[in-house]
């Protein structure tokens, strides 16, 4: 089969799940015998002129990096011409039997009608919530979940999310983060003056356009709502990592035979034997993102006077987001006792990461449809420790081999992490009752299925 991939970013420019998975499966697909290339939109340096980057790597994937300027994201009504175009040449050139659609925040879905047009069977795996969440986490602005479960619903979040630009294409406003991203920025910036000061100028622009959530409200909802319906219209098949995302979709309207549950594979993973503490005390991990919505105040609140009896790791970055970054140095300004930044990882240093932690945190506030983390921890046989709703909830069997807290709350998690520092004998047992984990090639092998019935199925 030739297989076209389409992500919005890939390592190196990404270390998350998403970008792993799609390119691990793109290696495990051309180890079955089938051509494979990726279509990625991830920044580029320099951000001009336009242009398109084709290359081939070790693992012989072809890669066709599209840099276009950020002059679209999918919740913005207006067209990227450049990144359209350059879709469909490549499309025309080479000609896949299967398109397979990843996380693609940055890019446009003009690309799946593209891709249906073509005559390839389009594929789309849901890596998260988009497709009825403008901000694809079901997380309202003040922090609480969304329990969103009809397809018609229109939640107060959403027009905060959504860009709309009124019909015109806005060559000023697509190249600008948008109002709502600059609030957050300016909620989550670390000194108090400038915060305040950003706090103003964006109360100001408010001021002079509107809040996001108040204006072009109906105009955003109709045009999100058709786009999305159209481009539900155009995949041949879903696939949702957790059974949980699958039944949010189901209830959002998505017919149950159209989206099938298919778990993230783990890429080779060699466990290092685990090193003993140094000190005693025990060794709480966090790895991944320092998004607001990856519960780190959540974490380091919980943390909060357990330095004489445990340490905090925290490994991971800001992936060059302001926001991120911004939201990192504003929890660990202050220097915390037993917190200790490690700053960011090469997902190759995962085996040795786990090696030297007693269990791992997954802090998430938003319902996560999965986490290979929590994977590799099993793997290393590391308990992990995540809140209890989601795929994530799914991964940790609560008291078997691992446990769970209340989504977004410090002081339950607080609880758990009360509970292991008295009793560390919990650890040896949770950790060896690890259940298997599914590997990247036989991910690859039940999707090839998948995607060899679909192409019967057309012809």
């Amino acid at each position: 089969m030739r297989i076209l991939q389409v992500i919005d970013q890939v390592p190196p420019f990404s270390v998350q799940g998403s970008a792993v998975d799609c390119r691990e499966l793109s290696r495990c697909l051309i180890a079955a015998g089938d051509a494979v290339a990726l279509f990625h939109g991830s920044p580029g340096r320099p951000r001009r002129p336009q242009r398109l980057e084709q290359a081939c790597g070790n693992d012989g994937v072809t890669t066709v990096h599209c840099i276009d300027g950020a002059d679209y994201s999918r919740v913005a009504d207006w067209p990227n011409p450049f990144l359209c175009q350059s879709f469909e040449r490549f499309l025309e050139e080479w000609r896949p039997d299967v398109v397979h659609f990843h996380h693609y925040l940055s890019l446009a879905d003009d690309l799946v009608g593209a891709a249906r047009r073509s005559g390839a069977v389009v594929v789309y795996t849901l890596h998260d919530y988009g497709l009825i969440c403008p901000n694809g986490l079901l997380l309202r602005r003040d922090g609480s979940l969304c329990g969103k479960a009809d397809a018609a619903f229109f939640q107060d979040c959403c027009p905060q999310a959504i860009r709309s630009a009124g019909g015109r294409v806005p060559r000023l406003r697509s190249r600008l983060p948008s109002l709502a991203r600059w609030r957050v920025l300016a909620d989550h910036f670390p000194r108090r003056l400038p915060r305040q000061l950003l706090r103003a100028a964006v109360g100001g622009a408010e001021w002079m356009l509107g809040p996001p959530e108040q204006t072009r409200v109906e105009e955003k909802r109709v045009f999100y709502l058709r786009s999305t319906a159209r481009l539900l219209e155009q995949v041949d098949l879903f696939l949702a990592p957790s059974a949980a995302l699958r039944q949010r979709f189901i209830a959002c309207g998505l017919a149950p035979e159209r989206v099938l549950q298919l778990r993230l594979g783990i890429p080779p993973f060699q466990p290092v034997p685990q090193r003993p503490s140094a000190d005693g005390r025990l060794r709480f991990g966090y790895i991944g993102g320092f998004q607001p919505h990856d519960g780190l105040a959540v974490l380091i609140e919980a943390f909060q006077g357990l330095a004489p009896r445990a340490t905090l790791h925290l490994h991971g970055s800001s992936a060059g987001s302001p926001v991120a970054a911004a939201h990192f140095r504003r929890h660990t300004a202050m220097a915390r006792e037993g917190v200790v930044p490690h700053g960011p990882y090469d997902p190759a240093r995962l085996p040795q990461i786990l090696a030297d932690l007693d269990a791992l945190i997954v802090p998430s506030q938003w319902p996560e449809n999965g986490s290979s983390t929590i994977q590799m921890a099993q793997l290393a046989r590391v308990p992990a420790i995540c809140g209890d709703q989601g795929g994530m909830a799914e991964l940790v069997r609560y008291g078997i081999d691992g446990l769970q807290f209340r989504i977004g709350d410090p002081k339950d998690l607080r609880r758990v992490l009360l509970d292991l520092i008295a009793d560390p004998k919990q650890l040896a047992v949770l950790g060896a009752q690890a259940p298997p984990v599914l590997r990247s090639e036989d991910q690859a092998r039940i999707l090839r299925g998948h995607f060899q019935a679909l192409l019967a199925r057309r012809r």
